[in-house]
């Protein structure tokens, strides 16, 4: 038994804490961020002509909160799952790119109280299966696919932000945490690096609008950024982009960019405007199975259902 408890506690001590994690919670995130780095191998890079392109536009039937791309229905392609005020929705890409949708399901149970004014949310994939959180609502998600239907359970009452972080909102606010150290989300990724070395990257969102990443080791941070952002390594060359759209007011244009980790912000890789509507989600994942990650923008108007998909990549 002491043996056991002197190994916990080594774990513990072995990797800093992340804001509103608690002790499980933080044992459970060092043994799965052991478990998962495998054996190495190197990236092979890709051409990418960074070039943004509509591939679809849903009508969600409530405001997308959250957007994540999995395979979890075995396939080889990732799919889309939207995270609205009242269900998650599977989206898949067509031969030739264009997006439709697959299925839904709705939350359930009680809802939140309070709840926030503005509606936020989180989706993240957990062992197969996405568990997404809507402030709406008291309890979580957890989605997949059973029997070619798409199933829910229900989840827990706070929010999974990363494989092995939780987080409760703010009483009443659209954020998590307190003061200076409020932050809107926060994005996780296991890349690797050009070495074939993997690479563990945590985006924390604050609620100034700065993206503060930690990789290999190395921190970034970019200022003026909106709730929209994501981490992935789009050219597989071994250094990620970070994905992220402008941080003005609802209603007003906004943008998206691309700019590859450690690089000058002002050259980005992509940068796409939008005249009309503002990028609500960015999600990255293999949506026609050709091994290599797309980048995906959800844009849609300030408090509108309908939402045009761009491709990135």
């Amino acid at each position: 038994m002491i043996r056991r408890l002197a190994v916990v506690l080594a774990l513990s001590a072995a990797a800093p804490a992340h804001a509103d994690e608690g002790f499980f919670h933080r044992i459970a995130r060092v043994l799965h961020e052991r478990a998962r780095s495998g054996t190495p191998t190197t990236p092979n890079p890709i051409d990418v002509h960074w070039r943004a392109t509509r591939v679809g536009s849903l009508t969600l039937g409530a405001p997308l909160v959250a957007l994540a791309a999995a395979d979890l229905d075995g396939d080889g392609k990732a799919e889309l799952y939207a995270v609205t005020t009242r269900e998650v929705i599977a989206i898949a890409a067509a031969p030739g790119g264009r997006l439709h949708e697959l299925a839904r399901v709705p939350f359930a149970g009680d809802p939140a109280v309070p709840q926030p004014r503005e509606p936020i949310g989180a989706a993240v994939v957990d062992r197969g299966v996405l568990v997404a959180s809507s402030s709406s609502w008291a309890h979580g998600l957890r989605v997949s696919w059973q029997k070619g239907t798409l199933h829910a359970d229900p989840g827990d009452a706070d929010f999974l932000l990363c494989a092995t972080e939780h987080a409760q909102l703010a009483p009443g606010r659209n954020y998590f945490g307190e003061g200076a150290g409020a932050y809107f989300g926060v994005q996780c990724a296991d890349l690797t690096d050009a070495h074939g070395t993997p690479l563990h990257v945590r985006a924390q969102l604050s609620t100034a609008g700065k993206l503060d990443l930690e990789a290999g080791g190395a921190r970034y941070a970019y200022s003026g950024v909106g709730v929209a952002f994501a981490v992935g390594d789009i050219d597989r060359d071994g250094t990620p982009e970070v994905l992220f759209a402008g941080a003005g007011a609802p209603g007003d244009s906004d943008f998206v960019e691309v700019v590859a980790l450690g690089d000058d912000e002002k050259k980005p890789k992509l940068r796409k405007k939008f005249v009309a509507g503002g990028v609500a989600a960015i999600a990255v994942g293999d949506l026609d199975g050709d091994r290599a990650p797309d980048a995906i923008a959800a844009v849609r108007l300030v408090g509108g259902t309908v939402v045009d998909f761009w491709r990135l990549d």
